[in-house]
């Protein structure tokens, strides 16, 4: 699970950060007016508007490390005027890996001693 809930994604024919630290989550629930649980589950279940998608990149953007001007004019030359609906997934990832991470990372949990038995213990 990535603790930095970073995200690295293809945007405009390149691959970018994304990230939603607590500033960036903040703005985009002001923008959507919802929260981010909310907002997955409108990414998710077809329910999405227009500033869903696009506030999500861009707030992704900018907290990944672009100054608001560069991703503002990234977010309209890929974004604005283009369907927006082959962005619904990427701006769900994005969420999702601010919410619950990415899943990419090593924890540092042990393995364990060995593989579990489940055949019960010879009684004899």
């Amino acid at each position: 699970m990535s603790r930095s809930a970073e995200l690295e994604a293809v945007f405009g024919g390149d691959a970018r950060l994304f990230r939603l630290p607590l500033g960036r989550l903040r703005a985009l629930q002001e923008k959507t007016d919802c929260g981010p649980l909310e907002l997955c589950g409108r990414l998710s279940g077809g329910t999405w508007r227009i500033d869903d998608v696009r506030e999500t990149i861009l707030q992704g953007l900018i907290g990944g490390g672009l100054d608001q001007p560069s991703a503002t004019k990234l977010v309209m030359t890929y974004f604005d005027d283009l369907p927006c609906g082959p962005h619904v997934p990427l701006a769900n990832a994005i969420v999702m890996a601010a919410v619950v991470g990415t899943g990419d990372e090593d924890l540092g949990e042990d393995e364990g001693e060995g593989p579990i038995s489940t055949l019960s213990p010879d009684p004899n």
